[in-house]
């Protein structure tokens, strides 16, 4: 397919094309900001590839990829109302035992709900919620612009881990991470600069390009900001052969192969006759302890499942 020629696959398109209308529909429906339209794309794939469609027969897309007849027991509807529970090494026994959140999902990264506290401004993930899906969180229209999303996944700064103390073995998990929304609680307003001119513009005010937010100058930086540009700076690889000059990435993609050898994961053959052969390509990651410091690098060998 040529580039920026999105119309030579019209496959995709059209796929896009309902994820988006169907976006618009749930958006709409919830009276949620479309801040959050990303989550939304999210739920609705996730919900796409457990259900039927044309492409297999008598299987969802899901079950066709891993083998595997998905559930769709933990559905809900996106955007509802729903009621975290707080365990009570987090509480008093006067507080309240539950919190008030606003379902986006569920968790890539453990079998649990993603939700948005809205009072808080922070993501939570649980898996001990129960939910109003008839209602819907009234939102106010300042929200539209104070909430911005945190779109990146894995690890974050000061995540906190909560565990149910009580009952049996079944303890809950609640995860909170701190939200973009949360650290500008306020979003300032645009810096005016007045134009001085002798024309008849004189007078009018201009706007800061919206763009120019995501950069800041550096002046104002502390010696603690300047350590964080240095994380920022060394940035896992992309590439194998940007990591293989490492050698603890070396010891990561070892690791990788010799559970993935202990695991039996593939079985080598024969490319059967008119077959296409899917790629591999390296992952990597590195993962840091709550204080900051470097837990571990982790190294993932994956499928490239996109040029089936």
């Amino acid at each position: 397919m040529t580039a920026y020629t999105p119309q030579q696959n019209g496959v995709a398109e059209r796929k896009n094309r309902t994820i988006m209308n169907m976006v618009r529909s749930m958006i709409s429906d919830k009276k949620i900001p479309k801040s959050f339209w990303p989550e939304a794309v999210n739920w609705i794939v996730h919900v796409l590839n457990r259900s039927p469609t044309l492409a297999v027969k008598s299987m969802t897309p899901e079950e066709a990829w891993s083998g595997i007849k998905p559930s769709v027991e933990h559905f809900r509807v996106f955007g509802c109302v729903s009621h975290v529970h707080i365990p009570d090494v987090k509480r008093t026994k006067l507080e309240d035992k539950s919190c008030s959140c606003v379902l986006l999902g569920v968790s890539k990264e453990s079998k649990a709900y993603r939700l948005y506290d809205p009072i808080s401004k922070r993501i939570v993930v649980s898996r001990d919620v129960k939910f109003e899906e008839d209602k819907c969180w009234d939102w106010d229209t300042s929200y539209e612009e104070l909430i911005i999303v945190d779109l990146e996944c894995g690890d974050h700064e000061g995540e906190a881990a909560i565990s149910d103390s009580e009952g049996d073995n079944d303890a809950e998990e609640v995860e909170i991470v701190p939200s973009t929304a949360e650290a500008e609680e306020i979003v300032p307003s645009r810096n005016v600069n007045d134009i001085n001119s002798s024309s008849s513009n004189e007078g009018r005010s201009r706007r800061r390009p919206v763009w120019m937010d995501d950069y800041d100058s550096g002046d104002n930086f502390s010696e603690e900001d300047a350590a964080n540009m240095v994380l920022f700076a060394l940035a896992d690889p992309v590439h194998f052969e940007e990591a293989v000059k490492s050698e603890r990435w070396k010891a990561a993609m070892d690791s990788e192969m010799k559970a993935i050898e202990k695991d039996n994961t593939w079985l080598l053959t024969d490319l059967p006759v008119g077959k296409k052969k899917i790629g591999v390509k390296w992952i990597y990651k590195t993962k840091l302890k709550e204080n900051g410091e470097v837990d571990k690098h982790k190294a993932r060998l994956v499928a490239k499942g996109y040029v089936q």
